[in-house]
């Protein structure tokens, strides 16, 4: 009864945690941030296992904090073109073919011009999300060429 009560208090402390970065002299908060379809169970336990001791936390765990609550954002591609999607350095997290095209690619380039450093190529033949989850270094850049484009959204933070 005791554990379930500690799991429970520590799984309470996340959620409030969560909303601001909270330190005291002998807890601090960790956060493990809980993914598109996790469970109530599965966010709880996470937040569990994030609950650490440490008396103090330092400024770059806070600001990396802040960076993930910020979220992804999205460029949406519907013609055959050059789509700079972030100039700076960033992460790729998916590219979603929402309406196949009829014979068009993609190519993906870890810059921001869309002439080198190529990390990827795909047909959009095939309706679907397609996980990278890749740091680009130099910024993303989505060249759709040939046929009929397809319907893209491209999601990076």
């Amino acid at each position: 009864m005791k554990t379930l009560r500690n799991k429970l208090v520590m799984a309470i402390l996340a959620v409030f945690s969560a909303v601001s970065f909270v330190t005291a002299a002998t807890l601090s908060y960790s956060p493990t941030v809980p993914q598109t379809g996790d469970s109530a169970l599965v966010i709880s336990n996470k937040a569990a296992v994030a609950v650490t001791t440490s008396a103090t936390q330092n400024t770059t765990s806070a600001t990396k904090l802040t960076a993930l609550m910020a979220g992804n954002s999205y460029a949406y591609i519907s013609t055959a073109t050059t789509t700079v999607v972030k100039a700076t350095p960033g992460v790729l997290v998916r590219i979603i073919v929402g309406t196949v095209g009829a014979g068009s690619t993609l190519a993906i380039y870890d810059n921001a011009t869309g002439t080198t450093t190529q990390i990827g190529a795909m047909t959009t033949a095939i309706q679907g999300a397609f996980e990278f989850n890749v740091t680009c270094a130099a910024g993303i850049t989505v060249v759709s060429a040939s046929g009929t484009p397809a319907l893209i959204t491209v999601v990076y933070r």
